[in-house]
C-alpha cells in the first residue's frame, strides 16, 4: 500500500542508506568483471589554427555508439576495450582513426582537408564520392547559399555554376528563368527540380535556409536516370539533417533596404509640352485644349518614379535546432521572409516550417521522414490595360497629379482634353488587388532495411500538394475620361494541385579488393492531379464587398488534369581502384501524356572515367594530385507538353439556325495523333577535372553536344479540312554545343585562408529540322512579330527590319513612298527595290555568348568577407521600353531622347522626327530596338565579424557558442550599355518564356539592397 500511493518516497528510501550501498557495490562488481570497459576523454582542435573545434562527431568504429565534442572541442564516451578505434570526423578536415589501446586521454589535431575528392556528391537516388562521379555535376554548398541571401531557390544557382543561365524578375516573389545548357524545345524549358527525393514544384516556398546542398545534373549519365523529364537538366535540393552531438539552436536573421539603382530621364511639364505640339502639328493633329490653359494644373510638375519607386524593407529570420545520437538524428527550424516591392503595389511574405528526422530503429532498419509546410502571400504587379507599371509611368503625363479629392477613389488621370489616355500607376498600386496566396505540403517518409551484408532495400512515399487562392479586386473610381471604373470588379481563381510518389529502391554496395561494384534498382510511381475554380461578378453599388456574394454578372468555370508516370529504373556503377570508372544506367518511363502508341520511352546512359593520377607513371608527378578524364553518351525525355495534346478535342461553342432558333452545338476543333512521342535529347559529353597542389588548386572542363529529336510543334493543315486547331507531332531537332570552364584555388592555412573560384560557360543554340511543323513566330508588336523561329538559326531570335539611317531633305524615297524627311530608312535586304515584309531579317538573340561568375571568400583572425560577381556577355535585349520612351507615335510623355529629334534644323542621324500616327512606321520591329544586354554585376558583397571563443565564453558562460554579425549588399554597381532600367530581363507575364524571353516590355528593374544580419549558435 505504502509503495502504491507514495511511489517517489518509496523510491527515495530504496537510494538511500543500506539500500543505495548495496546497489553501489553491485555495481562496483560489475565493473570489476568488465575491467576493460572505461571512459575516454581528450580535445579535438585544429591543426593548423590550434583552435579547438566543436561538433566534431566520435565515433567507435563498427558500431552506432557515439558523441560529439561540445563548445570546448572537449569529449567523453566510453569504450567497451582496448582494441576500440574511434573515428573522428568533422567537415572540412580529414577524418582520423585512432585505437585506444591503455589511454584514458586522447586529444586530437584534425588536419584540414584540402582534396575534394573525398566529397559526398548527391546524385539521382543516392550519394556518390567526387572522385569516382564520371558524369557533369556542378554542386553548391549551404554556406554558398547563405553566403548570397536570396528569396527563393532557383536564385542561388546564379552564377555558381558553369553552363547553368539564371534570369531573374525584380518583383518579389516571382520565379527566375533558369535554363541549363541552352534551350532545347520550343516548348516549356526548365529543368526537373527534385526535393529530398520527390520531382516537385513550388519552389518560392522552399526557405533557402532549409537547404543543405544543391546539385545540377547536367549531362545524361546524371540526369538519364531521371528519363524523360530530365532533357532540360535536373536539379537536386538536399535540406539540412541533424548531426550526432548535443541539441544544437541556431539563429539566423537580417534586416535590409532595397532601393532601384538606377531610373530613367523623362520629360519634364514644359519640355512635354514643347514635345507635344511638335509631335501632333507634324501629324496635322491640333494640339490638345488643355495645352493653351493648364489651369489648376499650371504648378503641377509630377515626378512620376518618384511616386512609384521607393526605399523598400526586406527581412529573414530563421530559428534551427539540430542534434541527435546514435538513435535518433534531427532538424527542426521555422522562417519568416517579407520582401517590400521597390515600387508601390508590390510584396511576398513567406512562412515556412521544415521538420526532418531519423530513427535508427536497429542495426539493420532506419525511418526518417521530411516535412515542409509553407505559406506564402504575394502582391501581383497590376497589369491593367495590356501595359506594365513601368509603361504608365514612363507615358504618364507630367501635369497631372496624383490624387484628386474630388474624384471618386481619389486619383486623377488624363481627360480628353488632355490629348492622351495612360493610366495612373499609383491608382493601380493603391486601388487595386492582386494576390495570390499559396500553402505548400512537401513530405517524404521512408524506411531502410540491411537486408545482406552491402544489400539495402528503401521504400519512399513522397507527398507534393500546392493549394492557391488568387484574389482580384478593382473598385468603383473616376480619376479621369480614359481611367474609370462604373462598378466593383471581384475574382477570385481556386487552384489545388496533389503528387503522391511510391518508390521501391533496390540498392547494392559491395568491395572487394580494388574492386567495388554499385548497383541499383527502382520501381516508382507518381501521379499528378490539378483542378481550378474561377469565379467572376460585378457590384454596382458599393466598394465593401469584396466577395463573390450578392454580386450581378456572376460566371463560373472549372477546370481538372491529370497525368500519371511510373517508372523502372536500372543502373551499375564499378571501378577499379577508383582508377577506372563505368557507370550505365537505364529507365523506362511509362506517361499517359502520350498516344496509345507512344506511352512507354526507353532513357539509357553509359559514361566512362580515368584517373590518371593513380597510374604509376604519374607517381613522379607530386604537383598532381588528381587528373580524370570523362565521357558520357545518353539519352534523356521532355514530358512537358501539357495534357491530352495527342486527342482530338471538341469545342461546343457553336450555335446553328434549326427553323429560326438557334441551337447549340459541337464539333471536333483539331485532329487527333495517336503517334505522338516524346521528345528525346541525346546527350554527349566529354570532361577533364584537374587537382593541383593536394587539390589547392581544381580545374574541370567540359565539352558538351546536346541534340533534341522530335520535338513537338503544330503540323500545318489546309483549311479546307475544316479544323480550327493544328495537330502537334514531332517533327523538329534542335542542336546544343558548348564548352565550361570551372576553375578554383583555395588557401586553408595561416591567419589569412581565402578561396577564389570561378566558372564560364558557352552555348551555340541552333533548331537544325523543322520538318514540316507550321512557321513559329514569337509575340507581336505593333502588327508584327518580335521574334522567329526557322531552320539553321538559333530558337527565337529577334526579327525585324534593319534600321538604315535617316532620310534627309532630298534624298529618294521612293523605296518607302510613305516617307518622309525625318523618316528612319530601312535596309532592302532582299534587292527588289522596295521595303516590305520581305526584308525583315535577324537582328540578334537574347542568350549570351557566354555566362561567368566568380566568387571569392575571405578570413583573417575573425574578420570574413566575401565577394561575389556574376555576368553574361554577347546577348541582345529588345528593349521595347524604348518604344514608349521614344516611339513618338501618339502623344505620351517620353524620355529625354526626343529632345535630340530630327527637326528641319537639327537634321540628326540618331532619332527620327516626332509624328503622331507614325504614316512611314518609324515605330516597327525594327534593329532600332535592339541593344546588347551585356552586364557585369558585383552581386553580393558581405562583411563580418566573428566574436572570439573567449570573449564569448566570459560573459554567455558557455550559453553561446558563436556569434556573427555582418553588412551586405546586393547589385552594389553594375557595368552595362543597356540604356533600360536593368539588363537582367525576365519573360514578361503571360508572354511564352521560351519565346519571349529577352524583350523589355517594362519589366521590374532589380533591387539594390542593404542589410545587416546576425548569425547566432547556442
Amino acid at each position: 500500500m505504502y509503495q502504491t500511493k507514495y511511489p517517489l518516497l518509496y523510491l527515495k528510501k530504496i537510494f538511500s542508506g543500506q539500500f543505495f550501498v548495496a546497489f553501489v557495490a553491485l555495481i562496483l562488481s560489475f565493473q570489476t568483471l568488465n575491467a576493460q570497459q572505461r571512459t575516454i576523454t581528450g580535445t579535438v582542435s585544429s591543426s593548423d589554427t590550434q583552435e579547438t573545434l566543436p561538433g566534431v562527431n566520435i565515433l567507435i568504429k563498427g558500431s552506432t555508439q557515439g558523441t560529439a565534442t561540445d563548445i570546448e572541442g572537449k569529449y567523453s564516451i566510453q569504450v567497451p576495450s582496448s582494441d576500440a578505434i574511434l573515428s573522428i570526423s568533422f567537415i572540412g578536415f580529414q577524418t582520423q582513426e585512432i585505437v585506444v589501446g591503455n589511454n584514458s586521454i586522447i586529444d586530437v589535431s584534425l588536419e584540414p582537408e584540402l582534396s575534394a575528392l573525398s566529397e559526398v556528391v548527391v546524385v539521382g537516388y543516392g550519394t556518390q564520392k567526387r572522385a569516382t562521379v564520371t558524369g557533369a555535376i556542378s554542386s553548391i554548398s549551404s554556406e554558398q547559399i547563405r553566403a548570397l541571401p536570396v528569396p527563393n531557390l532557383a536564385s542561388t544557382l546564379q552564377g555558381r555554376a558553369a553552363g547553368v543561365s539564371v534570369t531573374n524578375s525584380g518583383a518579389p516573389g516571382t520565379s527566375p528563368i533558369v535554363r541549363v545548357r541552352g534551350i532545347g524545345t520550343v516548348g516549356n524549358n526548365d529543368p526537373l527540380y527534385v526535393i529530398d527525393g520527390v520531382p516537385a514544384g513550388g519552389l518560392n516556398q522552399i526557405n533557402p535556409a532549409d537547404i543543405e546542398s544543391i546539385e545540377v545534373l547536367k549531362d545524361a549519365s546524371a540526369a538519364a536516370i531521371y528519363g524523360s523529364r530530365a532533357a532540360n537538366g535536373v536539379v537536386l535540393i538536399t535540406t539540412k539533417k541533424g548531426q550526432i552531438g548535443t541539441a544544437k539552436v541556431t539563429v539566423d536573421s537580417y534586416y535590409g533596404t532595397q532601393t532601384a539603382w538606377k531610373q530613367l530621364d523623362l520629360l519634364n511639364r514644359d519640355q512635354y509640352l514643347d514635345f507635344g505640339r511638335d509631335l501632333l502639328a507634324n501629324g496635322g493633329e491640333p494640339a490638345p485644349q488643355r495645352f493653351d490653359d493648364l489651369g489648376e494644373f499650371a504648378n503641377v510638375n509630377t515626378d512620376w518614379q518618384a511616386e512609384m519607386f521607393r526605399s523598400a524593407p526586406v527581412q529573414d529570420h530563421n530559428i534551427a535546432i539540430s542534434g541527435g545520437n546514435e538513435s535518433v538524428l534531427y532538424n527542426v527550424s521555422v522562417g519568416y521572409f517579407k520582401q517590400e516591392g521597390i515600387m508601390r503595389g508590390t510584396d511576398f511574405e513567406r512562412v515556412s516550417f521544415r521538420s526532418n528526422t531519423d530513427f535508427n530503429i536497429n542495426d539493420r532498419i532506419s525511418i526518417g521522414q521530411t516535412l515542409t509546410f509553407a505559406y506564402s502571400d504575394r502582391a501581383n504587379e497590376p497589369f491593367s490595360g495590356g501595359r506594365s507599371q513601368i509603361e504608365h509611368i514612363v507615358k504618364q503625363v507630367p501635369y497631372i497629379p496624383v490624387r484628386d479629392a474630388s474624384r471618386l477613389g481619389g486619383f486623377r488621370s488624363p481627360d480628353r482634353v488632355d490629348g492622351s489616355d495612360p493610366e495612373n500607376p499609383v491608382l493601380n498600386a493603391e486601388l487595386k488587388t492582386n494576390r495570390q496566396q499559396d500553402f505548400k505540403i512537401l513530405g517524404t517518409g521512408y524506411i531502410n532495411v540491411d537486408l545482406y551484408d552491402g544489400l539495402k532495400y528503401k521504400f519512399l512515399v513522397g507527398l507534393d500538394i500546392g493549394i492557391g487562392t488568387q484574389d482580384i479586386y478593382t473598385p468603383r473610381f473616376d480619376a479621369g475620361d480614359f481611367n474609370f471604373q462604373p462598378f466593383a470588379s471581384i475574382q477570385q481563381n481556386r487552384t489545388t494541385f496533389v503528387s503522391p510518389l511510391i518508390s521501391n529502391q533496390l540498392s547494392y554496395d559491395k568491395t572487394i579488393g580494388k574492386h567495388t561494384i554499385s548497383a541499383l534498382a527502382v520501381l516508382e510511381q507518381q501521379t499528378f492531379k490539378q483542378s481550378g475554380l474561377t469565379g467572376n461578378g460585378q457590384n454596382y453599388l458599393t466598394n465593401d464587398v469584396r466577395v463573390l456574394q450578392g454580386i450581378q454578372n456572376q460566371t463560373t468555370s472549372g477546370n481538372k488534369t491529370e497525368y500519371a508516370l511510373i517508372s523502372y529504373i536500372g543502373r551499375i556503377n564499378y571501378d577499379y581502384g577508383q582508377k577506372y570508372l563505368i557507370s550505365a544506367s537505364v529507365r523506362r518511363d511509362g506517361g499517359s501524356r502520350f498516344g496509345p502508341s507512344n506511352k512507354w520511352g526507353t532513357f539509357p546512359s553509359l559514361s566512362l572515367g580515368w584517373r590518371l593520377s593513380e597510374e604509376s607513371f604519374m607517381a613522379d608527378m607530386t604537383a598532381v594530385s588528381d587528373l580524370k578524364l570523362r565521357a558520357s553518351y545518353g539519352e534523356t525525355g521532355n514530358d512537358r507538353i501539357g495534357d491530352y495534346v495527342y486527342q482530338g478535342t471538341i469545342n461546343s461553342n457553336f450555335f446553328y439556325n434549326f427553323a429560326g432558333s438557334l441551337q447549340g452545338g459541337s464539333t471536333i476543333s483539331s485532329l487527333a495523333n495517336a503517334n505522338l512521342r516524346w521528345e528525346t535529347t541525346i546527350m554527349k559529353n566529354i570532361g577533364l577535372d584537374l587537382g593541383l597542389l593536394n587539390d589547392k588548386v581544381n580545374f574541370s572542363l567540359e565539352w558538351y553536344d546536346n541534340t533534341t529529336e522530335g520535338m513537338i510543334l503544330g503540323v500545318p493543315i489546309p483549311p479546307s479540312l475544316g479544323y480550327d486547331g493544328a495537330p502537334v507531332a514531332n517533327v523538329g531537332n534542335v542542336s546544343n554545343k558548348g564548352l565550361e570552364l570551372t576553375a578554383g584555388y583555395r588557401k586553408y592555412s595561416g591567419d589569412l585562408q581565402f578561396s577564389i573560384d570561378g566558372n564560364i560557360g558557352f552555348v551555340n543554340n541552333e533548331l537544325t529540322s523543322l520538318g514540316s511543323g507550321n512557321t513559329i513566330f514569337g509575340p507581336g508588336f505593333q502588327g508584327d512579330q518580335m521574334t522567329f523561329t526557322e531552320e539553321g538559326q538559333p530558337i527565337a531570335y529577334f526579327y525585324g527590319w534593319e534600321m538604315d539611317g535617316i532620310f534627309q531633305q532630298g534624298d529618294d524615297i521612293s523605296q518607302q513612298p510613305n516617307a518622309s524627311p525625318g523618316d528612319i530608312r530601312f535596309k532592302d535586304i532582299n534587292g527588289d527595290g522596295t521595303i516590305s515584309d520581305a526584308d525583315r531579317t535577324k537582328l540578334g538573340h537574347y542568350l549570351p555568348d557566354f555566362t561567368y561568375g566568380l566568387n571569392l571568400s575571405a578570413n583573417y583572425k575573425n574578420f570574413d568577407m566575401t565577394l561575389f560577381m556574376q555576368g553574361v556577355q554577347g546577348n541582345e535585349i529588345f528593349n521595347l521600353l524604348r518604344f514608349h520612351t521614344e516611339g513618338m507615335t501618339r502623344l505620351f510623355n517620353a524620355g529625354v531622347g526626343v529632345l535630340d529629334r530630327w527637326t528641319p534644323t537639327n537634321p540628326t542621324n540618331d532619332f527620327p522626327r516626332a509624328v503622331s500616327g507614325d504614316p512611314n512606321r518609324n515605330a516597327r520591329a525594327s534593329s532600332r530596338w535592339i541593344e546588347d544586354g551585356s552586364y557585369f554585376r558585383l552581386k553580393n558583397l558581405s562583411i563580418g565579424y566573428t566574436i572570439p571563443s573567449q570573449a564569448l565564453e566570459s560573459f554567455s558562460k558557455g550559453y553561446i557558442s558563436n556569434i556573427r554579425v555582418y553588412l551586405s549588399s546586393q547589385n552594389l554597381f553594375t557595368l552595362t550599355n543597356y540604356s533600360g532600367y536593368d539588363p537582367e530581363i525576365a519573360v514578361r507575364t503571360g508572354v511564352d518564356s521560351t519565346l519571349g524571353t529577352g524583350i523589355d516590355y517594362g519589366q521590374f528593374p532589380a533591387a539594390r539592397t542593404l542589410m545587416a544580419g546576425l548569425q547566432l549558435t547556442f
